[in-house]
């Protein structure tokens, strides 16, 4: 009898198991986990950059995508080795686990940030109580144990009610938190413990700048002269004859204002000019410093001290017609408002005609003459009852501001003949 013929083997089917489904199972959890590591990791602390913040958006998506081709080739895999379906299931619970692990850890990271950033505002305020004390080394210890190291002026501009730090949120916005506001004899005294330190001039200049800001807008012209010398503390030699303050070309951030004096005059006024002048600052030369000083006059005694001060007044009224049709232009468009508050109206009228006297002219050509501002503030009054000496003030300034025009004398006519 013959042996049976052999068969051929059949081709050997492949190894299943069960790794491709726990693999597409860790794959978005695993993904998730990784995405939020890293984004706390570069976002570090509350006041990390907003940039970042919407970077971690983009790169999200991204890591979704490559998550995405990674699942496919799972599920390849999973197909050659027979659990296709199991690892399709798998990878659906992956994805339902997911967007739970981003909440929670995203939720977790939040915290903590926003835990850095109460930590943050808690040291401002400990700031500010260790200015209430006064104790000038206390002070400067403060100041450096702020986070991120903002620095004396920096610090003193948080003081003022400024903004301090800010949370950078993962989505479209950013909180921002602002300090207590101190007094400005608080501030001095922060600004006195920095000046008495070992910080460099103009560490010491710039924080007496962000002071001298809180000054201006709490309206206290009288701290002028405390904050003068502390100014003067910080030169290394005395000065010679008045000191000028000029705009700060490094200044920046929500404590900035440009040119100091315009701005403390615009807010001071004639009080401010009087502190500028008694605290032995000057004016700087040109238009614009000597300008403020003329457009914030309100007192004819003013006017006497600043040509006094200083001669480029007189030879800037006498010389420079736009600059005196300013200063009776600035004069005449709140005359009738300070003719009102004023116990004596013919002081404004007095300064009116002092600066013509010193050679200011009015503008009588344009679209607002100073005769016009003047009138247009005489219409625009709530209480128009005058007393006599508002009606003589008035009749006075103007005759200077609206000069009646000459008549063209008529040739004789001849003799008939």
């Amino acid at each position: 009898m013959d042996a049976p013929t052999p068969h051929p083997a059949s081709p050997s089917a492949p190894t299943r198991s069960n790794a491709p489904a726990w693999v597409a199972f860790a794959l978005p959890p695993l993904a998730s986990a990784a995405w939020l590591v890293w984004a706390a990791l570069t976002l570090g602390n509350a006041e990390a950059e907003g940039g970042r913040a919407y970077d971690m958006m983009l790169y999200g998506i991204g890591g979704a995508g490559l998550t995405g081709v990674a699942a496919i080739a799972v599920l390849i895999w999973a197909g050659l080795r027979g659990y296709v379906g199991r690892a399709l299931l798998a990878l659906l619970a992956g994805l339902l686990l997911a967007p739970l692990l981003l909440w929670f850890g995203a939720g977790a990271v939040l915290s903590a940030r926003r835990k850095d950033f109460e930590q943050r505002q808690e040291q401002v305020r400990q700031l500010a109580d260790t200015v209430r004390r006064g104790d000038a080394a206390h002070i400067r210890a403060a100041i450096d144990a702020l986070p991120d190291k903002p620095g004396p002026a920096r610090a003193l501009c948080m003081l003022q009610g400024r903004r301090t730090y800010k949370l950078v949120h993962w989505v479209w916005f950013d909180e921002h938190a602002n300090g207590p506001q101190l007094s400005s004899a608080e501030l001095l005294t922060a600004a006195a413990a920095v000046v008495d330190g070992p910080a460099s001039i103009q560490v010491k200049q710039t924080t007496l700048r962000t002071a001298l800001l809180g000054l201006i807008e709490q309206n206290e012209p009288a701290r002028f002269g405390a904050w003068a010398a502390l100014w003067r503390r910080t030169l290394t030699q005395p000065a010679a004859g008045p000191l000028l303050l000029v705009a700060d070309p490094d200044a920046h951030g929500d404590c900035s204002y440009g040119d100091p004096l315009d701005f403390a005059l615009s807010r001071w006024r004639d009080d401010g000019v009087r502190a500028w002048i008694d605290a032995g600052f000057g004016f700087a030369e040109g238009r614009s410093q000597p300008l403020s000083a003329l457009r914030a006059l309100r007192r004819p005694g003013s006017l006497r001290a600043l040509l006094a001060a200083d001669p480029q007044f007189a030879q800037l009224l006498r010389e420079d017609r736009d600059a005196g049709e300013e200063a009776l232009s600035a004069q005449a468009d709140s005359l009738s408002a300070t003719l009102d508050a004023s116990e004596r109206p013919e002081d404004a009228a007095e300064l009116v005609e002092a600066l013509h006297a010193a050679g200011a002219r009015p503008r009588t050509v344009g679209l607002a003459t100073g005769c016009e501002l003047f009138e247009a503030g005489e219409k625009r009054r709530d209480a128009p009852r005058d007393t006599p000496q508002r009606q003589a003030a008035v009749e006075r300034i103007r005759a200077v501001l609206c000069p009646q025009p000459r008549k063209p004398a008529h040739a004789a006519r001849p003799a008939a003949a």
